[in-house]
């Protein structure tokens, strides 16, 4: 029995290519010998065909079987088929013109054919198949780790909603605002309309302790102008307006503030429907095809402030999950450096 640097693991298994029957069956004995199963082979066409279904740890392969040089077609060949499998060539030429094309090509080694180097082929192969076996380790223990990381990941984000969620709903039993809800603050609400009987509507529904601040306008150059100074969150604008079209005004507006939800209203009006359209990026969509009281236009603000409530929720669950795993990280971080410590002395 051979030195554990000299024995391979058992079970892995070894194609070896070669033409001359003499080399085979010394390469048989010589590799099984070593702990190490063979499939020995003549045919290139067999060989590549057992490559495309199989995985083998080494191929070793003679330069010239079947003719000179076809061994670089087999590396080639390899190399697409099986990225981890080690090609060690064997062959009686050994000058520069022959070696350089088989490194280029991808193999792991070249080892002369003759009866001095017997005992390097074995080692090398050997050596070879126990560097593929511990790279597969290694890549199957990053599998392993990513799959770990990612649900670990998933259970810290799960305990992070768990914890938001059971926040609120004891915020809701005192008869108070959730975190997410309070967080957004007054939405700034700006209406643009001639006429005062939506205002007197939205702000007897949106008052200030359901989280609506609202400022009323009534013309096109009032709405530009209010918007310069305080930045609506939320606007409302009637389309047919003393000056300027409320279609122009949420599009001027809306250009200065990208994340504005702008919405445009043609009132009811002598038995007649009326209609809200709300922007969305450069054009309008029908919201409302069939307006007819103000308390259709409160219920769709109210179903904003939720989606936005909503979105306040979603930040709060990545904040507190980012600080959490950051403090994970932390601790990971400062055991690694005890650890490379504890190793230091010890060495």
């Amino acid at each position: 029995m051979g030195s554990p640097d000299t024995q391979a693991d058992a079970g892995q298994e070894i194609l070896v290519l070669d033409a001359d029957e003499t080399v085979r069956k010394g390469v048989d004995r010589l590799l099984r010998e070593a702990g190490l199963g063979v499939t020995m082979l003549s045919d290139m066409e067999r060989a590549k065909d057992q490559v495309a279904n199989r995985f083998f740890p080494v191929v070793l392969a003679d330069l010239d079987t079947p003719k000179q040089d076809s061994g670089i077609e087999l590396i080639n060949f390899v190399r697409e088929r099986s990225p981890l499998t080690a090609v060690i060539v064997m062959s009686r030429r050994i000058g520069f013109d022959a070696v350089a094309p088989v490194f280029r090509a991808g193999a792991t080694d070249v080892i002369p054919k003759a009866r001095e180097y017997v005992r390097d082929l074995r080692d090398r192969v050997v050596k070879a198949a126990n560097d593929v076996k511990a790279a597969m380790a290694r890549e199957q223990l990053m599998v392993d780790l990513l799959e770990l990381n990612e649900d670990l990941l998933r259970k810290m984000m799960g305990l992070s909603r768990q914890a938001i969620d059971a926040e609120d709903k004891v915020m809701e039993r005192e008869g108070g605002l959730s975190s997410s809800t309070t967080g957004l603050g007054a939405l700034n609400l700006l209406l643009v309309d001639d006429d005062a009987t939506l205002a007197n509507a939205l702000e007897q529904e949106l008052t200030e302790a359901k989280g609506w601040r609202i400022r009323h306008v009534q013309t096109g150059g009032e709405a530009l102008d209010s918007a310069s100074q305080v930045p609506p969150m939320v606007l409302v604008a009637k389309e047919s307006l003393p000056d300027l079209s409320g279609s122009m005004v949420v599009k001027t507006i809306k250009a200065s503030v990208p994340t504005l939800i702008a919405m445009v209203f043609a009132p009811p009006s002598s038995g007649h429907a009326g209609e809200v359209r709300i922007a969305d990026q450069s054009r309008l969509h029908v919201l409302l095809p069939q307006f007819v009281a103000p308390g259709e236009l409160v219920a769709q603000l109210a179903e904003v402030r939720e989606a936005l409530a909503r979105k306040a929720k979603e930040r709060r669950y990545v904040k507190v999950f980012q600080g959490r795993y950051n403090e994970l990280i932390e601790k990971c971080n400062k055991l690694k450096q005890q650890a490379d410590a504890l190793l230091g002395k010890g060495k």
